[in-house]
């Protein structure tokens, strides 16, 4: 499949991945002086310039409305990406680049009731004794079948049951571990206290002090145990995998997760509570039950898009987001960055002492082939080059906090409901780099940031390591554990991956406020030293040449096939 592309470009110009460096060749001197910024220039973001949340609120839903599935490399993911090409080029100045790459694609093959796209939950099927019983929707990267599907006896294994060669040919009956979990290892693994995570916390919003004694129960933290799962279960010759969450299907309705871009070796589906308690009961009874997965791979083309403005120097403040998503949050922060960078361009160039690069890049649902990754690949060669300043993820705006509440109907599990207050966002800055932090804290308190908490990473430190701490929680770990200098802000809220929710998912004016204090942050350090932005990158820098243990710089696997035998 090919992209069509208004501007060629020359193809030695793509290489393993592309990014934009701004006026003038490879060849040019990267001065080493800092470009002096008037006086007359903006200090913080002019909020009569920027978007108001009404224009966010008309960018934001153009992914969803070509689409609610927009999985990575799909017709209506293209189009999104053509999309962003349009804007950026009615941006003054603007120079758009591409970095195609092919991935082998998965996608449910049932058309969404609307016509938009393809539909998980329209996917795939379950039934017991000819007794179909409803499906949330197909399990991402699960095997397609036959119309005839695989059959098998069901058995119910608790969380902390392994999946082991007895249960060749059975279909796999699996409770999405949440916070109730018996087993108190896993329940702490998918809902950390949130004491956990505020020990590593620089700032606090005071409305996030209420939460001390909670537990932070999202269902993307069970991800990566899902995924574990899926491959085992793949390797023993499974029929199929049943996975039950404790709230109605309604709420989980097309949940896309695991993306770990793996393509598994059995069928897989999603249960709402309701159905999950049937299917438990079923199990224990030795039922045989038949489940399909109408789904497709195929090799296809996607491409990271990037946008770069250039300013007094080829030095360059780079922000990144991806592309592909299905919710009105996964990923929102395309929307963001159009809107930065119309505002960066309405500033006069004197007040743009570096290049703003833009980075929207592909494959967050396929991160076999994540495309941040390819993209920081390129770039750590830049940033040795001195050409990169540092780099801001931007993932997942604007969010309304979700919370699972007791059901009243009597019905098994739990609900969900908007609480009334903003899901706590998280807003990553390395540990000892204190004038990243400072500057973070700062832009938050100026702009009022009612659940933001300012942290050096998410994971437990590690003594010996350098850093400490590695874990940004998204795609802003592409370029922090690449050592590369980084802000990053991300938000877990229920409706990341359950679309549901939509519009209602997200407060428009927090999204706004939440863009101004980027854009302040940017702002405040571009009148810094590159030395000082690089605060400890550079010591952690020469750690890593010495070969002392610093922050693995994952780069992409390429293996898109889940393992089909037991190591």
């Amino acid at each position: 499949m090919k992209i069509h592309q208004v501007y060629k470009h020359s193809l030695g110009l793509i290489l393993l991945s592309f990014a934009v460096t701004g006026c003038g060749s490879d060849q040019d001197s990267v001065s080493s002086t800092l470009p002096e910024v008037e006086q007359t220039c903006p200090t913080v973001m002019d909020e009569t310039l920027f978007a108001d949340a009404a224009a966010l609120e008309k960018l934001v839903p153009v992914g969803p409305e070509f689409g609610q599935l927009r999985s990575t490399g799909s017709q209506v993911h293209n189009q999104l990406i053509d999309w962003i090409e349009v804007e950026a080029k009615k941006i003054p100045g603007m120079q758009i680049q591409s970095d195609s790459y092919e991935i082998e694609r998965w996608q449910p093959m049932m058309q969404a009731e609307n016509g938009k796209g393809r539909s998980l939950s329209r996917s795939g099927s379950l039934s017991v004794n000819s007794q179909d019983i409803p499906i949330a929707g197909a399990v991402p990267y699960s095997l397609g079948t036959s119309d005839a599907g695989n059959t098998g006896q069901l058995v119910y294994l608790a969380s902390n049951q392994p999946i082991t060669a007895e249960h060749r040919g059975k279909i796999i009956v699996r409770e999405i571990p949440t916070a109730q979990d018996p087993d108190p290892k896993i329940a702490n693994m998918v809902a950390p206290p949130y004491t956990f995570l505020f020990q590593f916390a620089k700032y606090l919003s005071s409305a996030l002090n209420e939460l001390q004694t909670k537990k932070y129960d999202k269902p993307f933290l069970a991800a990566e145990l899902m995924n574990k799962d899926l491959i085992v279960a793949g390797k023993v010759g499974a029929a199929g995998l049943i996975w039950g969450f404790d709230v109605p299907r309604d709420q989980v309705k097309d949940y896309f997760d695991p993306h770990n871009g793996l393509h598994y070796r059995l069928p897989a589906v999603f249960l709402g509570s309701d159905e999950f308690a049937q299917i438990k009961a079923l199990a224990a009874s030795k039922m045989d039950a038949r489940i399909v997965v109408k789904a497709e791979r195929d090799k296809a083309m996607t491409r990271n898009l990037v946008a770069t403005l250039p300013g007094m120097s080829e030095e360059k403040v780079v922000f990144v987001a991806n592309t592909d998503g299905n919710t009105w949050v996964q990923e929102n922060g395309v929307g963001g960055m159009v809107a930065l960078a119309q505002y960066f361009a309405k500033l006069p160039l004197k007040c743009r002492p570096k290049t703003y690069e833009f980075a929207f890049n592909t494959g967050h649902l396929h991160i076999s082939k994540e495309g941040t990754f390819r993209y920081v690949e390129k770039l750590n060669e830049e940033y040795k080059a001195k050409k990169v300043n540092f780099v801001f993820a931007v993932e997942h705006l604007g969010t309304r906090e979700i919370l699972a509440k007791p059901r009243l109907d009597g019905g098994f599990g739990r609900t969900l409901e908007f609480s009334g207050r903003a899901e706590p966002q998280a807003w990553f800055v390395a540990e000892d780099h204190l004038l990243m932090q400072k500057v973070a804290i700062e832009a938050a308190q100026r702009h009022n940031l009612p659940a933001v908490m300012i942290s050096t990473g998410q994971d437990q430190p590690v003594q010996n390591r350098l850093p400490k701490q590695c874990d940004f929680g998204g795609i802003g770990n592409a370029s922090h554990k690449n050592l590369i200098p980084t802000m990053a802000t991300i938000s877990g809220p229920w409706s990341l991956w359950a679309p549901s929710f939509g519009k209602d998912a997200i407060d428009f004016n927090l999204m706004r406020n939440q863009l101004l204090a980027i854009g302040d942050s940017v702002l405040a350090l571009q009148k810094h030293s590159q030395a000082e932005i690089d605060g400890p990158y550079a010591a952690w820098r020469v750690a890593r040449d010495q070969g002392k243990l610093v922050c693995s710089h994952s780069t992409n696997s390429g293996v898109e096939d889940a393992p089909a035998t037991i190591q």
